[in-house]
């Protein structure tokens, strides 16, 4: 098939999924209302504490924690979800006396990620000094870090040993070949890198302990938690990575599916319809792996690769050029599937800022790719230094996307308007 109608099916595959893209969007757990509300002043104790979310939480990954306006932690039942509305969490308040009160309540979003919101009312009058109570909460830095150089490895790692599979039957090295002794130090690197992963990830949740969860084989907690089950799913194919002398297509399958699982630990699980929202990421991680693994491995294998080997040449091509089209493709409708251009350009969020740096970086890798495609066709050399600055911008644009998929983003304006309105109406009609 030429490069032309690999395009032309890439185009009908944009038309295909735009046409399917009927959908309501949402970002992280949000806070919409609550009873009392933030900074209210009650004459009397209202008995209870409501708050609403923008989507459905996780029963088992809900907290609650009320403090005085001395910082001391006032004992609370733990809370429940509103009987038919997953969105409203309920805790009962005990006898409390007049001053401030601060309610820090921690939710998880559908996709995962730990959501924390303050909440403060007073009883008979605001206190004069309301101390600042201490919530556990990590720097979430370590956590984007450990993602990125863990994730790192496992995107690089996998696209590079399916390009080694196919390359070796064009007479170019191995996997085995080309990496020595580095494939048992990034395997350890990566298997290291998810076992910090897991208890940042933990340490950030305050409604449950995933490693008591997991220490006593409690998967009604843990699947809870689509980026804690990724975690586990990694490790365990990782281990399976491990077993020597498999043939060839147990070690595809299995790198294969430890690229895919990545997919599945981010934003996708909170936007409608998830069927959509997951293809869309999995073919997304797919792709971007198989793109970066395809420049590392022309770049060891240079030499091999520019003594005539020509069988090679049109393979590559047409490898990286599927590869850099879907990429580019799923990353566009994700984009249009989680929020709108008017949302990202009026945003100041850090996603947005996140956004822009890796589209940079994404069309630098084209610019570049383009370059080294003609000078290959015209029959001269492949420049190395191009290929590392192109592998470079992609490091890049890997780390802007796995930061994204720590970070809220901006939802789509119109669909939050109309959510937002409906949900207000329900609020009314309950009080």
């Amino acid at each position: 098939m030429s490069l032309k109608r690999y395009m032309a099916v890439l185009w009908l595959a944009l038309f295909f999924v735009f046409g399917a893209m009927a959908t309501t969007v949402q970002a992280h757990a949000g806070l919409m209302g609550s009873q009392p509300k933030d900074g209210e002043v009650l004459q009397a104790n209202p008995g209870q504490i409501s708050l609403r979310f923008t989507e459905a939480l996780e029963p088992d990954l809900v907290a609650i924690h009320l403090y005085d306006w001395n910082g001391e932690e006032v004992r609370l039942e733990p809370p429940t979800l509103q009987p038919g509305d997953a969105s409203q969490i309920n805790a009962q308040l005990p006898d409390l006396k007049e001053g401030t009160y601060v309610a820090i309540v921690s939710v998880v979003s559908e996709d995962g990620h730990p959501v924390e919101e303050r909440l403060t009312f007073s009883i008979g009058h605001k206190s004069a000094v309301v101390a600042d109570p201490t919530g556990k909460k990590p720097d979430s830095g370590y956590l984007i870090v450990y993602r990125y150089l863990t994730q790192g490895i496992i995107l690089l790692g996998g696209g590079l040993y399916l390009l080694a599979w196919r390359g070796h039957r064009y007479g170019l090295p191995a996997f085995t070949q080309l990496l020595g002794i580095g494939r048992q130090i990034g395997w350890g690197l990566a298997l290291v890198g998810l076992v910090f992963l897991w208890f940042l990830y933990d340490e950030a949740l305050t409604a449950a302990s995933l490693t008591e969860a997991l220490w006593q084989g409690n998967w009604t907690v843990l699947m809870q938690s689509p980026f804690a089950v990724m975690l586990i799913a990694s490790f365990a194919l990782l281990i399976l990575l491990a077993i020597p002398n498999m043939m060839t297509g147990w070690y595809v399958v299995l790198w294969v599916m430890l690229v895919g699982i990545q997919a599945f630990g981010g934003h996708a699980w909170g936007i409608q319809p998830v069927w959509l929202s997951l293809t869309l990421r999995l073919l997304h991680v797919l792709t971007v792996s198989l793109w970066m693994g395809a420049l590392v491995y022309l770049l060891l294998t240079l030499r091999h690769v520019e003594r005539g080997n020509e069988r090679f040449k049109p393979f590559f091509l047409r490898t990286v050029a599927i590869a850099s089209g879907l990429a580019v493709l799923t990353g566009i409708v994700m984009l249009f599937v989680q929020t709108d251009a008017i949302s990202i350009l009026q945003s100041p969020m850090t996603w947005s800022y996140l956004l822009y740096g890796k589209a940079a970086a994404v069309c630098g890798m084209l610019a570049l790719a383009w370059r080294q495609t003609t000078r290959w066709r015209k029959g001269h050399g492949l420049r190395a230094n191009l290929l590392r600055w192109e592998m470079l911008l992609g490091i890049a644009a890997i780390l802007a996307g796995l930061w994204m998929s720590q970070t809220n983003y901006p939802a789509n304006t119109t669909a939050n308007k109309i959510a937002n309105t409906e949900k207000a109406v329900l609020i009314q009609h309950q009080h």
